[in-house]
């Protein structure tokens, strides 16, 4: 994290410098975007554990195209990812590869969290949500991205089990502290990540906590 700035401040969304590592604390409840160039990679730490990352992301050039988990969960024919998989665009484009995954429970069905989720199923006014995250200022709005047009996200490290009634479950994250995933970019591509604010369910243990966002170049490696 850079020296002198405040962990809010730290997200922010922005752009990797042009070479060495990057990294960006997002607190727990918050987001943030920025760009990943490919070849890069993009490391998702999960500090405190037991946090979920909701992860979008749109081709840099072509905003009509978008990480899709409609088409990955085609390409895979699974209802979840894991490492050595790529995650496809709505225009069948890989945009990443997962090259490491320390948790190996990522969802790639619910839909991220909205005002309109606490309001009506917690009566709860005001929360922060996902999609809040991805719309305002500090993520996509920069990019001229507006909220309605946020894609369904890549639930990284949320726990959300398939049971054999094909029904599925929401359970306390399995995710230890320092666990991460790392993303192989081959896509250039406008990224945001939500440390989900969720509190009212299990999905963060009830306790939204920090993501820690690091963008390398391949020949720096991960941690």
């Amino acid at each position: 994290m850079n020296e002198g700035v405040s962990a809010k401040d730290e997200a922010v969304g922005s752009s990797p410098p042009d070479s060495g590592p990057w990294e960006i604390l997002v607190p727990g409840g918050h987001g943030t975007a920025f760009v990943a160039k490919s070849g890069q990679l993009v490391e998702i730490v999960d500090v405190e554990g037991q946090q979920v990352a909701d992860f979008v992301a749109f081709a840099e050039r072509n905003r009509t195209e978008w990480l899709s988990t409609t088409h990955t969960r085609s390409a895979v024919l699974r209802l979840t990812v894991q490492a050595g998989d790529r995650l496809e665009s709505n225009w069948r484009n890989p945009m990443f590869e997962i090259i490491h995954d320390d948790v190996g429970r990522n969802d790639i069905i619910t839909s991220m969290c909205d005002d309109r989720r606490y309001r009506l199923d917690y009566a709860v006014e005001g929360h922060r949500s996902c999609r809040t995250n991805f719309g305002e200022a500090e993520a996509l709005e920069p990019w001229g991205i507006a909220e309605w047009q946020i894609p369904d996200p890549f639930n990284f490290f949320q726990n959300a089990p398939i049971h054999p009634d094909r029904t599925f479950g929401n359970e306390i994250p399995t995710g230890r502290p320092g666990d991460k995933l790392v993303l192989r970019t081959l896509l250039d591509a406008i990224v945001a990540v939500s440390a989900c604010p969720q509190d009212l369910n299990p999905c963060n243990g009830f306790h939204p906590s920090p993501l820690l966002i690091r963008v390398l170049d391949p020949s720096v490696g991960t941690s």
